[in-house]
């Protein structure tokens, strides 16, 4: 490597000799890609870094949500937003944003340092985690339709009806509830194929099927971290997978906007087709029974009632996470299935006003496909728009 970059600095010296600018900016060119191939990589799954500056801040909300002590915290710039209870180990913590150390958001008066991910990384308490709040991002309409009345932060709830009928063995109401597809017509993705991404590994001509701006959603587990796009979930809505030793599927909906993920046990999860608001009811492949994506729980079946553990999970751009990890463990655009995982399969959907499918109760307060972060507790539901962060 030495003799390399002795040979390039002599030729360094001969075209500035000749003054040709133009064969200079190639040369230097030449050395930082020599410098960069010398250098070694490693396989083990990458931490987030404290300290990674991408010259946007963390915004803060501190506030008591159905006797909640909370904090949602998010970036309107980074696109993303995470709640977590404020109560950690009998303490009620007080917290401030931190400026330009993502993934670090905030700190608390005890002196701790904590991510995105509500983990310690620095401090007395350093290796501790804040409990996860239900919640996510998704658009307007599923939320106000699914909790009528529902409070947007800073303009308050609206007057809306209490009940509708139920179908018979249905925990929801029939008005929200209509089939979009067939049974197990779209597949869950059950066993997907990973890569362990690196921009030198990719051939300068090949493009590859991630765009910065592309929204992806990051799951820590026991110390391992996995990237799963909305490019794939998009076409499959659910990935059966199993992070740091845990089963758990990453689910998507498509016509909503939201992301859950949630334990699986050694049960794995299809589409059913049928959808509650349009939001999607997936399926035990135990029992069949249909599970509500936005809350994780059992609405019909056998296990109707049940609870699922829900995990939490970060969703921002792949632009921003590739700067927290430079070689993510992402899911790779080369799947059994072979779909088209660079187009939408519902053409122009997310950028129009049509919802496809009827609503338990509209509200037009927001434009119905706002995307903003409903955090849930207890039934109750608060929405934040990403104006807010």
């Amino acid at each position: 490597m030495g003799a390399v970059v002795t040979d390039v600095a002599t030729a360094l010296t001969h075209f500035k000799t000749n003054d040709s600018v133009l064969m200079r900016c190639i040369v230097f060119s030449l050395v930082s890609v020599l410098l960069c191939v010398g250098c070694e990589s490693s396989t083990a799954v990458p931490t987030p870094e404290v300290g990674v500056s991408t010259g946007l801040s963390t915004r803060l909300i501190q506030e008591t949500l159905a006797g909640t002590p909370t904090v949602i915290a998010g970036s309107q710039g980074r696109n993303f937003a995470v709640a977590f209870e404020r109560t950690f180990e009998g303490r009620i913590l007080e917290f401030q944003m931190t400026e330009r150390r993502f993934p670090v958001i905030m700190t608390d008066q005890y002196g701790n340092d904590w991510d995105a991910m509500g983990r310690a990384v620095s401090g007395p308490d350093q290796g501790g985690h804040l409990h996860p709040l239900n919640a996510g991002m998704g658009y307007w309409f599923v939320f106000s339709a699914s909790y009528p009345g529902i409070e947007i932060f800073g303009e308050g709830a609206i007057p809306a009806p209490l009940s509708w009928d139920t179908l018979s063995g249905w925990d929801v109401p029939e008005d929200g509830v209509a089939q979009g597809a067939d049974f197990d017509e779209i597949k869950a993705l059950d066993n997907p194929v990973f890569i362990h991404y690196h921009p030198l590994s990719f051939d300068p001509v090949e493009v590859f099927y991630l765009e910065d701006d592309d929204l992806v959603v990051v799951v820590e587990i026991n110390g391992e971290t996995k990237v799963y796009p909305h490019a794939i979930l998009n076409w499959h809505e659910i990935i059966n997978d199993e992070i740091g030793g845990m089963p758990v599927s990453v689910t998507y909906s498509p016509l909503t906007g939201t992301t859950r993920v949630w334990e699986r046990g050694g049960i794995s999860y299809g589409v059913s087709g049928l959808i509650y608001n349009n939001n999607m009811l997936a399926f035990d492949r135990f029992t069949e029974s249909f599970w509500w994506q936005l809350e994780g729980r059992c609405v019909f079946g056998g296990r109707k009632g049940e609870q699922l553990a829900l995990r939490h999970f970060l969703e921002t751009t792949w632009g921003t996470w590739k700067r927290v990890d430079p070689t993510p463990i992402v899911v790779s655009g080369i799947q059994e299935q072979g779909h088209p995982y660079n187009t939408f399969p519902y053409g122009d959907y997310s950028t129009n006003d049509r919802i496809t499918y009827p609503l338990l109760f509209e509200d037009n307060r927001l434009p119905p496909k706002e995307r903003v972060f409903g955090v849930i507790i207890d039934g109750t539901c608060t929405v934040y728009r990403m104006a807010n962060f």
